[in-house]
């Protein structure tokens, strides 16, 4: 059971698992606890030559400026991957759990793994949008809106947050609120397709038609 969100990588309605967030780099490893290897000795007599791994926040940044939708995809993808690096291996199996429990149609035991997800690692952000998207599927947006404000305080930048917090404000039927999810939407990913329709149809239903 994916979300996709129109305009970007599809992923998983439990946040992005290990090897199913869409990016167009296949050299960018899949694990959900990979951390970067230490530096081989070649490397390190490189004279510092070898680049270092990006931040999260480098690669927000540069989605912001973004040239190209494809482009845009391969940095959601990467963004997605550091997001899973500070999972440890219990709080995986009860992301994976959860994403078992949805494909089952059990959505409020996914909500309930993701509970316990975030007693372990209640500082990971992800984990929140996770449950955010578990809450949606069991119906309760407003919980979702309340996990989603959690995981924006950590990290104002995820575009992906955001995204669920527009579309989730818009089953709410809270159109004001969406429209202003959707103005940090079109500010993380310029090369969003069809924006300028999505805002204007956002817009007549927040506001009116203009006098």
């Amino acid at each position: 059971m994916t979300t996709c969100l129109r305009g970007f990588v599809c992923v998983p309605l439990i946040g992005a698992l290990a090897g199913q967030v869409a990016h167009a780099d296949p050299s960018i490893g899949h694990g959900v606890d990979r951390h970067a290897a230490p530096p081989s000795a070649s490397a390190a007599h490189d004279g510092g030559k070898a680049a270092a791994e990006p931040s999260l926040d480098s690669l927000e940044t540069e989605l912001a400026h973004a040239a190209t939708a494809r482009g845009a995809r391969d940095l959601q993808g990467r963004i997605e991957q550091l997001r899973l690096k500070p999972l440890a291996p219990t709080t995986t199996l009860l992301v994976r759990r959860a994403q078992d429990d949805l494909d089952a149609q059990r959505p409020l035991d996914a909500v309930q793994d993701m509970d316990d997800a975030l007693l372990l690692q209640p500082d990971v952000e992800v984990l929140w949008r996770n449950r955010a998207q578990a809450r949606l599927a069991a119906r309760n947006p407003d919980g979702a809106v309340a996990d989603l404000g959690v995981a924006l305080h950590h990290d104002g930048r995820d575009l992906m947050a955001w995204k669920i917090l527009e579309d989730t404000e818009e089953q709410r039927g809270d159109w004001q609120a969406a429209w202003k999810a959707w103005q940090h939407v079109r500010a993380l990913d310029p090369t969003i397709p069809d924006a300028d329709h999505q805002t204007e149809q956002l817009r007549l239903k927040a506001f009116g038609q203009p006098t």
